[in-house]
């Protein structure tokens, strides 16, 4: 088995994408094809990333001079997919900058399986999606939280099977070969283009779980949270992540870390 990932990075060269690289090396076992693509960083050391790669024959640097002319995050997430399916991979990752993985990732791996099927591991930082969104008021969780937070978890305690959850959050996902090319937006894109900087990942679900996406991202969102748990979208909990959840891509509008992203 042939593992593809994606993993996309502005400027935190220090911070986030070469830990992030880092662990992937380190934890990613199986034949792997990593696609690294710098979107247009103006960090002074963003070359520590294209010489990691450089050094490293399963890892791609690719240099975005303009993602906006690109198509943003979507755009290389489409370009991404496609280099992995030309390369020969039977399963295909996109995972945020801001993401270290450790040794559960082998779990991740041996748990896609399905075709038609989005996966997530559980994290630090998960969101706010709940596993039964009608439930998350009810009198009976407001006193003992007997639905937890979707993939919330301190990586300690971790259940042996999959759970069925309402969607999976785009900072780290899964999926097969097949799952993405069953489900392209037209005949050249997997994620809808139009969604440039968020909201790509929520349409490609509602078209995935068979609902019709519309062209706004907070009524495609409002779909999603709405959803009760089922088994198109798949949360492993045997795989822990570090999430910073690190908003890269809008510094000067609430990105937590945005002081560091040249450090």
């Amino acid at each position: 088995m042939k593992i593809g990932l994606v993993v996309v990075y502005h400027n935190f060269v220090n911070k986030f994408i070469l830990p992030c690289l880092d662990s992937v090396l380190e934890n990613v076992k199986p034949e792997k094809f990593i696609c690294v693509f710098d979107n247009e960083s103006t960090h002074n050391e963003t070359h520590k990333v294209s010489d990691f790669c450089d050094t490293h024959d399963d890892f791609i640097y690719i240099r975005i001079n303009d993602q906006h002319k690109n198509g943003g995050l979507t755009g290389a997430w489409n370009q991404g997919i496609d280099l992995c399916i030309q390369n020969a991979c039977d399963i295909i990752f996109i995972m945020n900058d801001d993401i270290v993985i450790n040794d559960t990732w082998q779990f991740f791996v041996s748990s896609i399986v399905e075709q038609n099927v989005i996966y997530g591991p559980i994290t630090n930082n998960p969101g706010h999606a709940w596993v039964n969104k009608k439930k998350c008021w009810a009198f009976s969780h407001l006193l003992n939280r007997s639905e937890k937070i979707q993939y919330s978890n301190n990586g300690k305690t971790r259940d042996e099977d999959p759970v069925a959850v309402g969607f999976v959050n785009g900072f780290c996902f899964g999926c097969t070969i097949e799952t993405f090319v069953n489900n392209m937006y037209d005949h050249q894109h997997y994620f809808n283009p139009n969604f440039t900087f968020g909201g790509n990942e929520t349409e490609f679900q509602l078209r995935l779980f068979n609902l019709k996406p519309t062209n706004d991202r907070k009524q495609n969102q409002k779909a999603l949270d709405s959803l009760d748990a089922h088994d198109k979208a798949v949360i492993v909990p045997r795989c822990y992540v570090y999430h910073y959840k690190n908003n890269a891509w809008n510094k000067n509008s609430g990105c937590k870390y945005s002081n560091e992203q040249f450090t």
